[in-house]
């Protein structure tokens, strides 16, 4: 092989590394799954207030949050100011969110996957009727 055929080869195995590690960042995993790093969004978070019909914040209420795709239910109750927070929330999923006190429940809210806010603040309602 004369120098310019062996340059020639070099090169060409340099552009296929580069082309590799290239598709490697990007997170190809050669299995024809793209996990691509970049495009991984950061955990959301929703939080707000349980507040009942003239705004007063809800002592006691349950706050839930269901996950409509695998169904997993967290739940979260309320202090004297009536604030509940839910973190570390995929941002590929939608979730339903409600509350109930004293036999009471809000409408449910639904957070959108479509929605890339990454912190959700919801005002509660619940009618108590008082």
């Amino acid at each position: 092989m004369n120098s310019i055929e062996a340059g020639r080869s070099r090169g060409g195995a340099r552009w296929i590394v580069a082309i590799l590690l290239g598709l490697f960042a990007c997170g190809v995993d050669f299995t024809g799954n793209t996990t691509s790093v970049l495009a991984q969004a950061a955990p959301r978070s929703v939080q707000g207030r349980v507040v009942d019909q003239n705004d007063v914040p809800i002592r006691s209420a349950i706050v839930y949050l269901s996950d409509t795709r695998t169904l997993a239910v967290e739940s979260y109750i309320t202090q004297e100011d009536g604030d509940y927070r839910f973190e570390q929330l995929s941002p590929s999923d939608d979730y339903k969110l409600w509350a109930q006190v004293d036999g009471k429940k809000s409408k449910p809210k639904i957070l959108s996957s479509f929605d890339d806010k990454p912190v959700f603040r919801v005002i509660i309602r619940i009618d108590t009727g008082k």
